[in-house]
């Protein structure tokens, strides 16, 4: 039996440097290209059978005195729903509305295929009350979803007002992180002066410069929202609450007019100073406008800033849990009608519908059929993960996983490959730093 493990190490080299990353450990060490080109092959000798007795022992040994700086990260267990005492998020779908016709939105226009539905102020305290009251200590995070959220002011007051007064009454230990993710055309005086009195963190979706977000993100006379959302911007700077995050979608189109990802985060980065995530487009919507070569920036030479600050994150963490996303299990996402599913991309799939709301409570009956396939997806025992490198840092996403299983194959290769390359590029960031 091997004393190394299959995921105990990834190497990773281009001509400037070399990474030996010891997983299990969370450990990164730099040496030379030509020295990590040496060891990624004794690892190769040594998995495949090819290497002498002696020369395993003592590459064994090499890998032991150079990684023994501290034991395995530990493990971290998850609880479900009905087994814990604190939740992780809240997602409030608060409206299916959507005043915007975006041309790759995967929600039919916020809908997700349903009857569009508006959550009142008071059915959300109902809501609130039945599902966390006697249940849970605290909420972590808060998010206001939609549809677009900024449709429902008053509702968000209210879900706001909800924590606040209950945490004043010590039912629960804190209040939550609130944060909304917008189209900001709707942020208007009233709506920036609440997100600002219960500091909400908002995450404004703008696809880069004028030209391209307004050929993809439209209303329904087909008008470019550009202005609209930058005057929403606007209207938080003023306010003293500016935007956590910029996200854009980067397209099969802003690649056909001539933008990189790198390109497109450093125009939002250097006109609104904030952070910002690219994300590709998904299917669903304009199939034209899907994104899905994932390593193409890759090849490029390129690697966006906003993919080596998420790996960093996920490299400096002290423990590791099998699952990287606990949706149906520490975080759920309610819709104006009562329905709970573990988060929104599960919202047309009715088989994983977590709990319903009837007669004043919510009844969880099926909750333990379901519950399983989520655990199911623990990356420390799940057998494809198992014996990958990959498992302490992946951020494996239930819902590509449960719903587009058959491309998981390539989805792993592709991913492997990419995080190998934002393990190499976090190391070169923290060596140009001196640290």
């Amino acid at each position: 039996m091997c004393d190394i493990r299959p995921d105990e190490y990834m190497v990773i080299y281009d001509d400037e440097l070399g990474v030996v990353y010891a997983a299990r450990k969370g450990i990164m060490k730099t040496t030379t290209p030509d020295h990590a080109k040496a060891i990624e092959k004794c690892l190769e000798q040594y998995f495949d059978g090819t290497m002498a007795k002696q020369d395993k022992k003592e590459l064994e040994a090499y890998l032991k005195r150079s990684f023994d700086d501290r034991g395995n990260l530990p493990i971290i267990s998850c609880p479900n729903l009905l087994e814990r005492d604190t939740l992780r998020r809240l997602e409030i779908l608060v409206t299916n509305e959507c005043n915007l016709r975006c041309r790759y939105c995967y929600a039919h226009g916020g809908t997700y295929g349903k009857k569009v539905e508006s959550m009142s102020p008071k059915t959300a305290r109902t809501y609130l009350q039945s599902l966390l009251i006697g249940r849970y200590k605290s909420v972590s995070s808060v998010m206001f979803f939609g549809g677009e959220p900024t449709l429902c002011p008053d509702t968000i007051q209210a879900v706001c007002e909800f924590f606040k007064n209950n945490v004043n009454d010590h039912v629960f230990d804190k209040m939550p992180d609130f944060v909304m993710v917008s189209n900001g055309t709707l942020i208007d005086e009233n709506m920036a002066q609440i997100i600002h009195r219960y500091d909400i963190g908002v995450t404004v979706s703008i696809d880069g410069p004028q030209e391209i977000n307004d050929l993809n993100r439209i209303d329904m006379r087909g008008k470019g929202a550009y202005a609209r959302a930058v005057q929403g911007l606007k209207n938080l700077i003023a306010i003293g609450t500016p935007p956590r995050l910029i996200e854009a979608t980067y397209t099969a189109k802003h690649l056909q007019m001539g933008y990189s990802k790198e390109d497109i985060y450093d125009y939002l980065k250097g006109k609104f100073d904030t952070d910002v995530l690219v994300t590709d487009c998904e299917s669903g919507g304009d199939e034209d406008l899907t994104f899905i070569d994932f390593d193409l920036h890759i090849r490029n030479g390129e690697m966006p800033l906003s993919d080596i600050e998420n790996m960093s994150r996920r490299l400096a963490s002290e423990t590791v849990c099998g699952i990287s996303c606990d949706v149906a299990l520490g975080s759920v996402t309610l819709l104006p009608n009562g329905d709970l599913y573990p988060c929104h991309y599960f919202i047309e799939h009715s088989e994983y519908k977590l709990a319903y709301f009837k007669d004043g409570t919510f009844d969880f009956s099926s909750y333990a059929n379901i519950v399983p396939q989520f655990i199911g997806l623990n990356k420390l025992t799940n057998p494809r993960c198992a014996n990958c490198w990959a498992k302490a840092v992946c951020t494996l996403c239930p819902a590509f996983a449960l719903l587009h299983g058959a491309e998981m194959d390539q989805y792993c290769r592709l991913r492997k490959y990419n995080m190998q390359f934002e393990v190499l590029q976090c190391a070169k960031k923290f060596t140009d730093s001196g640290d």
